[in-house]
C-alpha cells in the first residue's frame, strides 16, 4: 500500500510539472492575438504575451466625419507569471508610433480589429490585434 501512495504522489508531481503548450509566434514577424489569447515566443517559451483588454477605443467609425482619427489603447500582460504589463496605443495612419518596450523586447502594434462602424458596437471578445515583437 505504501508503494502505491508513493507512485501516486510521483504521478501527481509529474502532472503538476507538465505545462500547457501555448501556441507560438516568431520574433520579428507579425502575428495576431484574439482578446484573451496568449502565445509564447517560439525560441523562448518564457516570453509569453497575453492580450487582456482594449481599455479605450475612440477611433473614428467608418461613415462618420471626425475632427480627429482617434485611437485604440490595448493592454498586454507579459511573461509566464504576468510579471509586466504594457499598454500600446494604436493611431490609424501612425502605426510607427505604436511602439513600446518591456522585458527586453520591443513591441509594435500594427493593427486593432475590427474597425468601428457607424451605428455598431464592438464586443470585447471580437477584438484582435496584430503585433510584431523584436528582442532588444
Amino acid at each position: 500500500m505504501k508503494k502505491l501512495h508513493i507512485c501516486l504522489l510521483c504521478l501527481a508531481l509529474m502532472a503538476m510539472q507538465c505545462e500547457e503548450q501555448l501556441p507560438s509566434f516568431e520574433l520579428e514577424k507579425p502575428f495576431s492575438l484574439q482578446m484573451g489569447e496568449q502565445k509564447a515566443a517560439a525560441d523562448n517559451p518564457e516570453m509569453v504575451v497575453h492580450f487582456t483588454q482594449v481599455t479605450d477605443d475612440s477611433r473614428c467609425p467608418k461613415g462618420v466625419n471626425c475632427v480627429w482619427e482617434g485611437e485604440a489603447v490595448t493592454e498586454l500582460v507579459l511573461g509566464k507569471l504576468g510579471a509586466d504589463t504594457l499598454a500600446l496605443t494604436y493611431r490609424p495612419g501612425r502605426e510607427k508610433a505604436s511602439v513600446g518596450r518591456a522585458s527586453g523586447y520591443s513591441f509594435r502594434l500594427l493593427e486593432v480589429n475590427p474597425y468601428p462602424e457607424k451605428g455598431s458596437t464592438i464586443k470585447k471578445e471580437e477584438y484582435q490585434i496584430v503585433l510584431e515583437i523584436k528582442k532588444e
